[in-house]
């Protein structure tokens, strides 16, 4: 690659038959143009021109150059044109990754319409609670909850969604609804759980002071959709993000408890976050994916859930 320039003046100059007028088209002296032809011949351990005063000629080594190079340098134009084109409209495949709940719930809905409007690309969604290594994957951009703690990549806020404590009427009708956190003791808690650290559910009351409940029941996962189903089937109290069940508080499948206290955890930050590895040469596929998200989750309230209960 180191000699691309050369190969172009060399093409240039064979095919007007000048050094000067070569230089003239790119800014360059007729010496300069002599000399990095001349670096070219060097390193091929051929002479491809003969040079006079008075004209250029090209040797036999030199007319076998100039076939392949012009058919070089034309793939190699076109190779540019096409990669930097991928700059200004999606082509190509995008990988994303998601949890398996929000990306059911809340990703997969948006892909046709995505699609719809760059119809050069190709998505291919991977839905998993497990956070991924992106590089080792291939993926361009996952889809994760809560705090972002990998300095190593760049995390984009989409979204806020609270969390919210929740059962189906029918264990409310059976239960009496707690009105404080210490009050689920006496409840069947639906565990959302990664490893084997207690459950705790942290709460900020209404003067602003903290209370941190270690909870129990009989059933407990790493999946909030397997939750958000035993929750509805009134299995028990969940403490679940507004995004996966406020259709179910909207249409009456849910109904919600602690509405005085807010749900925090020590990192106090439930958002929702496109993750990727760096902003420098961020591809316009990813770029136009995450901003199309942003757009979309602005649409959607959580925050908005009425707050009695």
């Amino acid at each position: 690659m180191d000699n691309v320039k050369a190969i172009r003046l060399f093409l240039q100059a064979a095919q007007i038959g000048s050094l000067s007028g070569a230089g003239r088209e790119f800014g360059l002296s007729p010496a300069s143009v002599s000399r990095q032809i001349s670096s070219l011949e060097d390193d091929l351990g051929v002479r491809l021109l003969n040079r006079t005063s008075r004209r250029l000629s090209l040797t036999e080594a030199g007319q076998i150059y100039l076939q392949r190079a012009e058919r070089w340098l034309q793939d190699l134009d076109e190779m540019r044109e096409e990669v930097s084109e991928l700059t200004v409209r999606p082509r190509g495949r995008l990988r994303v990754q998601s949890r398996i709940s929000l990306g059911t719930q809340h990703v997969a809905p948006l892909i046709p319409d995505i699609l719809a409007q760059y119809p050069d690309l190709e998505i291919d969604l991977w839905l998993t609670d497990t956070d991924l290594d992106l590089t080792e994957h291939g993926i361009d951009v996952a889809i994760r909850t809560g705090n972002q703690s990998d300095s190593s990549l760049i995390a984009r806020r989409i979204s806020s969604s609270p969390r919210v404590v929740c059962a189906s009427p029918g264990y409310w009708a059976a239960h009496p609804r707690p009105e404080t956190p210490k009050e689920l003791a006496d409840h069947n808690c639906l565990i959302y759980r990664i490893g084997a650290a207690p459950a705790l559910w942290k709460f900020r009351g209404p003067e602003d002071a903290s209370t941190e409940m270690e909870v129990a029941g009989n059933f407990q996962s790493n999946n909030a959709e397997a939750l958000r189903i035993a929750t509805l089937e009134g299995l028990g109290v969940a403490l679940l993000p507004a995004w996966s069940i406020k259709d179910g508080l909207l249409g009456g499948g849910l109904e919600r408890a602690l509405g005085d206290y807010v749900a925090t955890a020590t990192d106090l930050d439930f958002g929702i976050y496109a993750v990727y590895l760096s902003k420098r040469y961020l591809s316009v596929k990813t770029r136009l994916f995450i901003d199309y998200l942003v757009s979309a989750f602005s649409q959607r309230d959580w925050s908005s859930i009425d707050p009695v209960g």
